[in-house]
C-alpha cells in the first residue's frame, strides 16, 4: 500500500499520509482490502450511523413492461470513520489516524439489491467520478465477513461448515432455476417440490442425491427454515435460498473452499453444521435477531459494493439508475375497498416497491414519461398487502403527473409498496365513454324489434365510425394502451355485436310482415240489378215503336 511520509522516517516507525489541501498529485490510499472499513460501512454502530445522510428515489414508469429507478445517495464525511476503524497493526500498515489524503479508495455499499439481472445499470461516484462495481463473488465474501463480524460477540462463531453454507445461500441466484427450468418453479407462494429440487441438483449442479436422501436432508433443514423465514418476516418465496436450503447445497461445488462440494457425506455435513449453529443462534434469544435477519435477506438479496474514490473531509454523493419491470394488477381489493369493481377495473394500479431503510432522510417521486397517464394519490401497503396504518410522512407533494413525499422518522417501515392508481386524461376519457354510450344505445336500438327508416340507418352508422377510429388510434404508450385496455375491448365488443345484428336484419330478423292479398273475382255470372218501375215503363219495347206505359 504506498504512502507518504516525513523525510527521516526510522524504519520501526510507521508510515503517516500527510493531509496537503495544495499537493496536485497527491496519492490514493486504498483501502478496499480493510475489512474493518467496508463492515462499518454495511452495518454501520451507533457512532455512525449518520453516514448516509439522504437517499432520493425517483420512478419514472416508462411503459407498461418498464420502469426506471434513478437513486441518489448522499453520505457524509468519512474522515471520522476512517480515523478510528482502521486498525494500525501488523508490520507496514499504514496508520490513518489523524492524517489522511485527499483521496480515499473504499468499497462503498451502493443499495442493497433483489437477485435479478440488471437492466441498464449506470453507477456514478462523487462528482460524476467513475465508479466501479465490485463482481458477485466480492459480495458473496464480504457478506459472509459480515455475519461472522455479527455473530462473534454473541459466542456463537460462524465455524467452518456454516460458513460454507452462509456462502452458499448468498452465492444462489433464483435465475439458475426459474430461467434455466421454468417448469420446476411452482405457484405463487407454494414450495419447491423435492422431486422438482433433485432435477435442479442433478441437472445445474451435478448433483445426483437419491429420493430417501434428499428427504432426509429436508427434515434435517426444515426447522432452520422456520426459523430464518420468521426472522425475515416477508411472504415465502420458493426461490429464497435461505427458505428452500436445498438449493444453496448446488452451491456449494462453486466454493473454491469446499473440494468436496459434490460428496454427499460432506454435503451432509454442511448442513449439519449450518442447523445446529442456527440452533445455537436461537438459544441466545433477542441479542441474535440481527445475525438471523442478515441471513435470511441474502436468501433474496445482495449487496452492490462500489469501489469508489472520495475525498474523506468532504461529504459526496453517489448516483446508480437501472430498468425495473413494472408491475400493473387490476382489480385490486386493497386498493379504495368501497370503490366498485368496475371503477377498479376501469383504474389499474402500479406497484412500487421501496427501500426507505437507513437512519436518514427518504425522499421518493413517482411519475410518468406519458402525459396522457395520470397518477391518482398512491396507498401504502407491506409486503404482505396489508394497508400500513402508520406512514410517518411528514410532507406530501401530489398532482395528476407527480407523487412525493418525504419523510426522516426512523420508526418507518424498511420495505414497503405503494399502490399507485392510474388513470387516462379527462379528454380521453369523457371521448371514449362518450362513444362507448353511443355505441351501447345503437346495438339496443338494432335490438329492438322496429323496422328502421333509411334516415335511422343512416345515424346508426356514425357511432360505428367513431369507435372505430378509436380501435385504431395507437396510443402514445404500452401502459396507456395497457391503461385503456378494458374501454377498448369493450368497444370492439360493441362493434361486433352491432355488424352481428346489422347481418341479422339484413338477412330477414325484425323485417315487417307482407300486406295481405286482394279478394279474387267469383267465375259465376251474376244479374244485373233490377231498375225502378218508372225507369222500366220510359224503356222502349222496340225500334220504332211507343212505350209501354202509352200502350
Amino acid at each position: 500500500m504506498a504512502s507518504a511520509g516525513s523525510a527521516g522516517a526510522g524504519p520501526g516507525r510507521l508510515w503517516r499520509w500527510n493531509r496537503r489541501d495544495d499537493a496536485e498529485h497527491a496519492p490514493v490510499l486504498d483501502l478496499t482490502d480493510v475489512d474493518e472499513v467496508t463492515m462499518t460501512l454495511l452495518a454501520p454502530p451507533a457512532p455512525f450511523q449518520g453516514l448516509r445522510r439522504r437517499v432520493v428515489d425517483q420512478f419514472t414508469i416508462l411503459s407498461a413492461n418498464r420502469c426506471r429507478l434513478a437513486r441518489s445517495v448522499n453520505w457524509g464525511p468519512l474522515d471520522a470513520v476512517l480515523n478510528q476503524v482502521v486498525p494500525v497493526t501488523g508490520a507496514g500498515r499504514v496508520n490513518t489516524v489523524g492524517r489522511l489524503p485527499p483521496e480515499v479508495l473504499v468499497l462503498l455499499p451502493v443499495s442493497t439489491l433483489s437477485k435479478r439481472a440488471l437492466v441498464a445499470f449506470d453507477l456514478t461516484g462523487p462528482s460524476g467520478s467513475d465508479a466501479h462495481l465490485m463482481p458477485y463473488g466480492t459480495s458473496v465474501a464480504l457478506q459472509g465477513n459480515l455475519i461472522a463480524g455479527l455473530a462473534d460477540p454473541l459466542g456463537v462463531p460462524l465455524d467452518g461448515p456454516a460458513r460454507r453454507m452462509v456462502d452458499a445461500i448468498s452465492r444462489f441466484r433464483p435465475g439458475r432455476l426459474s430461467g434455466n427450468y421454468p417448469r420446476l418453479v411452482p405457484a405463487r407462494e407454494r414450495p419447491l417440490r423435492l422431486d422438482a429440487i433433485r432435477i435442479y441438483l442433478e441437472r445445474e449442479a451435478e448433483l445426483a442425491v437419491p429420493a430417501s436422501r434428499l428427504a432426509r436432508w429436508q427434515d434435517l433443514v426444515v426447522d432452520a427454515e422456520r426459523v430464518l423465514a420468521a426472522a425475515l418476516a416477508e411472504p415465502f418465496d420458493p426461490l429464497s435460498s435461505s427458505e428452500t436450503l436445498l438449493l444453496a447445497v448446488g452451491e456449494l461445488w462453486r466454493d473454491p473452499d469446499v473440494p468436496d462440494g459434490r460428496e454427499l457425506a460432506a454435503v451432509e455435513r454442511y448442513l449439519s453444521g449450518f442447523t445446529a449453529w442456527i440452533d445455537a443462534l436461537v438459544g441466545v434469544g433477542a441479542a441474535a435477531e440481527p445475525v438471523l435477519t442478515t441471513v435470511a435477506e441474502y436468501g433474496r438479496r445482495w449487496e452492490a459494493l462500489a469501489a469508489v474514490t472520495l475525498d474523506p473531509y468532504r461529504p459526496f454523493l453517489i448516483k446508480t439508475s437501472e430498468e425495473l419491470h413494472t408491475v400493473l394488477v387490476r382489480g385490486r381489493p386493497v386498493f379504495r375497498r368501497s370503490a366498485p369493481v368496475w371503477r377498479q377495473l376501469l383504474h389499474p394500479a402500479a406497484l412500487i416497491d421501496i427501500d426507505s431503510g437507513g437512519t436518514g432522510s427518504y425522499h421518493v417521486s413517482i411519475g410518468t414519461d406519458d402525459t396522457s397517464i395520470e397518477l391518482d394519490t398512491p396507498m401504502m401497503i407491506d409486503l404482505f398487502g396489508d394497508p400500513v396504518p402508520r406512514t410517518y410522512i411528514e410532507d406530501v407533494q401530489r398532482n395528476r403527473e407527480v407523487y412525493a413525499f418525504y419523510t426522516t422518522d426512523a420508526r418507518r417501515l424498511p420495505r414497503s409498496r405503494l399502490v399507485v392508481g392510474l388513470s387516462v386524461s379527462a379528454d380521453v376519457s369523457r371521448v371514449t365513454g362518450a362513444i362507448s354510450l353511443l355505441m351501447l344505445l345503437t346495438a339496443g336500438l338494432c335490438a329492438l324489434p322496429i323496422e328502421l327508416a333509411p334516415d335511422a340507418v343512416a345515424v346508426i352508422t356514425l357511432p360505428s365510425s367513431f369507435a372505430a377510429t378509436v380501435l385504431l388510434t395507437r396510443e402514445r404508450s404500452s401502459l396507456a394502451a395497457w391503461v385503456l385496455g378494458p374501454a377498448k375491448t369493450t368497444l370492439l365488443a360493441l362493434l361486433v355485436t352491432l355488424a352481428v345484428l346489422a347481418g341479422l336484419r339484413a338477412a330477414g330478423w325484425h323485417a315487417p310482415p307482407d300486406p295481405p292479398p286482394p279478394p279474387a273475382p267469383s267465375a259465376v255470372a251474376t244479374d244485373p240489378p233490377a231498375r225502378p218501375a218508372e225507369d222500366a215503363a220510359t224503356v222502349p219495347d222496340r225500334l220504332g215503336g211507343g212505350t209501354l206505359k202509352a200502350l
